[in-house]
């Protein structure tokens, strides 16, 4: 028997024992086993993955239509001209209606864009040849155009965002937290449409720059293409005009002519400002177009109105690319990693440690960089995945990219190259994942330590900045350095809040904000529903929950009805939750006067902590 199973095993079919062994682990939707095979490769890189997705932008269009209902006619009267393999429907955020067309080949989509024509004669435009189209009503006699009986649009609405009513009723109706957790992700995670919508637009913008820039190439990166976007995230995007070695053959004797900028600028502000110019002239669907060329990395924002995006565009940050590389790679390791990602994305956002707008709170790539790192711990036994120190070490010569500014953005591409045993070891399920990862980082030393998905292990922090992650790609930058002391509280305490209703409402009976409804809650509306929870009246409490937005205090009685109404409790309950409630404040009050003698820098930093203790802490 032991013969056999080591044959097996050098055949790579250990699975079919696995499989008979641990069926309930082996078809989990929720773990992660690795299946291994001489013939077959189970992770795509994202080279690959990259050019499947450009070649798909090359032979698409997208058509602006009156409903999904002109599927039937478009469909009849574009297959006049090319053959087509799928039509997806979308709307924009005006809610108009689009269809994104994929032909078999280029040259079909060639053949449909000869057929085109203007529509502008009456207006001063200039015409421009676009990926962007519409369909308008045919003028006479309508033609009849057959459409096969086994043609239907492949989705229809693809990149609607779920209602949050309506997922918090499919979350209610799930067994575990961990099928909430990938319930979550299922829901809301960048789909296909939206990839493809993503490619389409750099697409069009690499037509309208190839007229000016030799050899330009547009690339989406970020969000969009790492496996951890969520649908509706914004368009990262990159310029590159990299030569081919043709271009620069040394034996070719003709050479281009070429233009320097002798500014005192850098050359690419300058080129730019040319963009956004171009943006706002020829680019149909571009509008709010907004310079930022200051900055450390200068970028053009835009709205893109027929895609229904809002895109950053930038030149030359090809280690924006490679970082997103790594963290595809990263989250291809395990089936866990996406999903317990968006859903701390989802906390933070609700318990507003995040938000829209940079400032000095913390984002969500630091958030997904704490979460890869805590994966890389071994809470029950095993690591999910590896630190990044071992795909560096097991790089080839084919794994080589250097980055602007000298950046080593070398590592191991190709994870079926990587063994088996360096990843998904433990076998923990995501909603015990989630209490780890909360427990994990209200333990975390922040003052003296840095996190680091490198090592994958605590590292000592070079600075005092109060939040430091280490860059995976550019070892001397803190991601985190835009986050304030008083944020980096804000963030310690929120991790031992959810760590602690996460476990009560795995231990206790489930109730209508249980397991992951509770903390994806905004914590406006969430504050007075924990005011006197059952078992709740030894956790600190948060006085501005007993207030309005005013200031002013709620009315005696109906401060009362309010409670009555969320715990359901008699007068006599309520008066005594109140005054249990008011000796736990001064008690707690009372303990943070005896603690106040804590060494800080200065005053102002020691003052604005204690006034955050008292007035945030829940």
């Amino acid at each position: 028997m032991s013969l056999l199973f080591k044959n097996l095993l050098k055949r790579g079919k250990i699975n079919y024992f696995r499989t008979f062994l641990r069926p309930s682990i082996t078809h989990c939707k929720c773990l992660s086993v690795r299946k291994f095979s001489d013939s077959r490769k189970k992770f795509v890189s994202f080279d690959e993955i990259q050019a499947q997705r450009r070649d798909e932008a090359r032979r698409s269009l997208v058509v602006q239509v009156n409903s999904e209902s002109s599927f039937s006619e478009l469909y009849g009267y574009c297959s006049q001209y090319a053959s087509i393999n799928g039509i997806h429907h979308y709307k924009n955020f005006a809610e108009e209606h689009f269809m994104l067309i994929e032909f078999s080949s280029e040259d079909c989509m060639k053949d449909v864009l000869r057929s085109c024509c203007s529509h502008q004669k009456e207006h001063e435009v200039m015409a421009l040849p676009s990926p962007f189209l519409w369909f308008r009503a045919r003028s006479g006699k309508k033609m009849k155009l057959t459409v096969p009986s086994d043609k239907s649009l492949v989705v229809k609405n693809g990149n609607e965002v779920i209602n949050e009513d309506k997922l918090r009723a499919e979350l209610m109706t799930c067994s575990s937290v961990s099928e909430q957790i990938q319930l979550l992700y299922d829901r809301t995670v960048l789909n296909d449409i939206g990839v493809r919508l993503r490619y389409m637009v750099a697409r069009q913008l690499e037509v309208v720059f190839n007229s000016l820039y030799s050899n330009i190439v547009v690339l989406p990166f970020g969000s969009s293409v790492n496996g951890f976007g969520r649908i509706g995230c914004d368009l990262d995007l990159v310029l590159t005009n990299e030569l081919t070695e043709e271009m620069l053959d040394p034996g070719k004797r003709l050479v281009y002519q070429e233009k320097k900028c002798s500014s005192g600028v850098r050359p690419w502000q300058r080129h730019l400002e040319l963009v956004a110019e171009l943006l706002e002239l020829r680019v149909a669907g571009a509008a709010r177009v907004q310079r930022i060329l200051h900055a450390r990395v200068p970028i053009v924002k835009c709205a893109h109105e027929l895609a229904g995006l809002d895109c950053d565009l930038c030149y030359g940050n090809l280690s924006g690319v490679h970082m997103s590389c790594l963290l595809r790679a990263l989250g291809a390791l395990d089936a866990r990693a996406r999903p317990l990602a968006l859903a701390v994305r989802r906390w933070a956002a609700a318990a507003r440690l995040t938000a829209p707008t940079p400032g000095r709170c913390v984002t969500n790539f630091p958030l997904t960089l704490m979460v890869l790192f805590f994966l890389q711990q071994r809470p029950g036994g095993g690591a999910v995945l590896p630190p990044v120190s071992a795909l560096i070490s097991r790089a080839g010569k084919e794994d080589i990219r250097i980055a602007e500014d000298n950046v080593n953005c070398t590592f191991l591409r190709d994870m079926n190259k990587l063994p088996p045993e360096c990843y998904g070891q433990s076998q923990a399920d995501l909603g015990t994942l989630l209490l780890q990862f909360f427990e994990f980082y209200a333990q975390f030393d922040f003052s003296e330590k840095a996190i680091s998905v490198i090592e994958g292990k605590p590292i000592r922090k070079p600075n005092s900045l109060p939040l430091y992650i280490v860059n995976p790609l550019e070892t001397a930058l803190n991601v985190s350095r835009n986050v304030s002391y008083e944020e980096c509280e804000r963030l310690k305490t929120e991790v031992r809040n959810a760590a602690w209703q996460l476990e009560a409402g795995l231990e206790g009976e489930k109730s209508d904000d249980w397991g992951l409804i509770g903390l994806l809650e905004n914590k406006a509306s969430r504050g007075l529903k924990r005011l006197l929870r059952v078992g709740n009246s030894h956790r600190l409490v948060s006085v501005k929950d007993l207030f309005n937005d005013n200031g002013e205090s709620d009315q005696e009685e109906g401060f009362k009805s309010k409670l009555q109404r969320l715990t359901k409790k008699t007068d006599s309950d309520v008066e005594n939750g109140v005054n249990e409630m008011k000796a736990s404040l001064e008690k707690d009050s009372s303990k943070i006067n005896k603690n106040k003698k804590v060494n800080f820098k200065n005053s102002q930093v020691a003052s604005e902590v204690f006034r955050i203790r008292r007035n945030k802490m829940i």
